[in-house]
């Protein structure tokens, strides 16, 4: 039987794939789950629409990640915490004090893209990548004590 697989199927497929499985395993496991639906006229051209729609928000998104990373490029976040006369933070700094930080200047940065790769544990100058699609977007951020 063939099907559209609406999430992510482990061994199966991806989502919006349409995949052909065994006619059991559609109508008792994926269908009443909610993991597929029968690959019918109406439901193809339903896909094809929610797939070019997902493609055309992923490619809005990277473009406004690299404007977002472009902007903060120029002028670096600064991000003002704690720390002990050596320059050590009494805590460390985490996603949401980036995104707090950039809210502050009027930059949304939605926190799913965001990584930071090392912990920020110190006071200074520090590299935060922003990942999507497989593209990856540095910036820097500058940590000081209070």
């Amino acid at each position: 039987m063939k099907v559209i697989l609406l999430r992510d199927v482990a061994k199966i497929g991806r989502r919006y794939e349409i995949v052909t499985v065994p006619d059991g395993f559609a109508l008792n496991k994926l269908i009443p789950k909610g993991d597929a639906q029968a690959a019918t006229s109406d439901n193809l051209k339903r896909v094809i629409n929610l797939r070019e729609k997902n493609q055309a928000d992923k490619t809005s998104a990277l473009l406004s990640l690299k404007k977002i990373a472009a902007e903060i490029n120029q002028e670096p976040l600064v991000i003002a915490v704690q720390a002990n006369a050596q320059g050590n933070l009494f805590k460390g700094v985490h996603i949401d004090d980036v995104v707090a930080a950039a809210a502050k200047r009027g930059i949304s940065i939605p926190k799913e893209y965001l990584v930071i790769e090392n912990h920020l544990k110190s006071v200074g100058q520090h590299e935060v990548s922003l990942k999507i699609q497989g593209e990856v977007f540095t910036f820097t951020i500058n940590v000081i004590a209070k």
